[in-house]
């Protein structure tokens, strides 16, 4: 691990700001298309129906795109796709206004969902690339700043609205902003291998030879004769039988990891995103009025926002594995209390409460994923279980409100919490945190 006393690297810093800067693109880009939802419905005159299925267009997309993103960042590394993606996120957002019908809309937003997905794959490896460089826990802040790109994006929305302004003029206007940002965001993204380093080797004649080596580059020296590289290779080839089968036991415990990851991805996408759909009709059902009902989802993200700017400081003291599991009971003691009592005031306070407790779960995953051997490919897994979650949870919560009433469908919500509790101790287990130089992302190269 890096010592205390040793200056971070310009190039370390700047890889952070610019992949930050791409966090908060991927926010505005789609929160822009949210704001003016309402407006394009009127527009194309889509029954409410026919805009349902349209809606669905992004979340169909998102499935297709985290698992390329995966593969693209596993092929071309997390710097090369995270400069890419998110500036073709911002062309589907640019021709939204072309669209004549709802099919051409659903084909846009399609792509919208696909390149939103493959650019939160390629900027969460790239920010996992930057908290190695890092040695403590920087990921949360930057989903901080996703959500204050979202905040950025609706009220941009907001405003072209209130000022008259066509919709041609707000899609292609913040295309083409979020385009250049995230140009310039490019130019300082930083590389997936580590940097080189100086190391001193002494020769056959006792004379000091420094070389330079990375990653990557310093495994050459197993082809040298003599070193301890080359001797453990050799060992390593007389033991080729018990070689094989821990790489089978570990292949199949990195199987696992993915999966229960995955699954914990899955339920906190339900409990971020129920409250974007159901906050105001749970608060409408309790007897708030509609400026309290309106609140709802805001109060949710202000509380997600203010803990992520903590978050990493926490991680850094506690580790991620309590993090998660103290946030997520508290989560679930916050949405049950205001399921069981039904006062409008207390609700908003929970929802405070159980977007500060939920927040640090997508961080974690996405950390926990990146320590894994073929980081980019589980990356893309953790990213497609999150949107699943997020195309399913409207129909879910709705179906079974259907059955058993709103506050009870809700209470799946507070299930999703303490599971995901359960969950929480996979986010520090097996491959070890890889915060050494030693330690690289060639795995994101194949």
């Amino acid at each position: 691990m890096r010592d205390e006393g040793c200056q971070l690297p310009a190039t370390a810093r700047r890889a952070r700001v610019a992949v930050t800067a791409v966090f908060f693109v991927h926010g505005a880009v789609f929160a822009s298309w949210a704001a003016r939802v309402p407006a394009v419905q009127t527009e194309l005159r889509l029954s409410d129906g026919l805009l349902g299925l349209v809606l669905a267009g992004p979340g169909v997309g998102a499935l297709v795109g985290s698992q390329a993103g995966g593969l693209m960042v596993r092929r071309l590394g997390s710097r090369a796709v995270s400069a890419m993606a998110p500036v073709a996120l911002s062309v589907p957002l640019g021709l939204i206004p072309t669209a004549h019908s709802a099919w051409t809309l659903m084909g846009l937003l399609v792509l919208l969902g696909a390149a939103d997905a493959c650019t939160s794959v390629a900027m969460n490896a790239q920010a996992v690339v930057v908290q190695r460089r890092y040695g403590r826990a920087v990921l949360n802040s930057m989903h901080a700043i996703r959500s204050a790109g979202a905040v950025t994006g609706g009220l941009a929305g907001v405003a072209t609205a209130a000022r008259g302004l066509t919709l041609t003029t707000q899609f292609v206007v913040m295309a083409v902003v979020l385009a250049m940002v995230s140009a310039v965001a490019a130019c300082g993204l930083g590389s997936d291998r580590e940097p080189a380093q100086r190391v001193q080797r002494t020769d056959r004649t006792g004379q000091a030879d420094w070389t330079t080596t990375t990653g990557t580059k310093a495994e050459a020296d197993t082809a040298r004769p003599g070193t301890p590289r080359a001797r453990a290779r050799t060992e390593d080839e007389h033991s080729s039988d018990v070689g094989r089968r821990d790489a089978t036991r570990q292949g199949a415990n990195r199987r696992m990891i993915v999966m229960l990851l995955a699954l914990m991805t899955f339920l906190a996408a339900l409990v971020e995103d129920a409250p974007a759909s159901w906050s105001g009709v749970y608060l409408r059902h309790v007897g708030a009025d509609t400026a309290t009902a309106a609140a709802g989802y805001a109060a949710f993200s202000a509380g997600s926002v203010l803990a992520r700017l903590f978050n990493d400081w926490l991680v850094d003291r506690i580790g991620w594995d309590r993090l998660i599991r103290v946030g997520t009971l508290c989560c679930a003691a916050a949405l049950t209390g205001a399921l069981l009592l039904g006062q409008p005031g207390i609700t908003l306070a929970a929802f405070v409460v159980a977007g500060a407790g939920i927040s640090a779960v997508f961080p974690g995953a996405f950390t926990a994923a990146g320590r894994l051997p073929n980081a980019a490919v589980a990356m893309g897994q953790v990213g497609f279980a999150g949107n699943l979650g997020w195309l399913l949870v409207s129909p879910i919560i709705g179906g079974l409100a259907t059955f058993v009433g709103l506050p009870t469908a809700l209470g799946l919500l507070v299930v999703a919490a303490v599971v995901i509790a359960g969950l929480a101790p996979i986010t520090s287990s097996g491959a070890p945190a890889r915060t050494d130089t030693e330690q690289t992302t060639q795995e994101m190269h194949g």
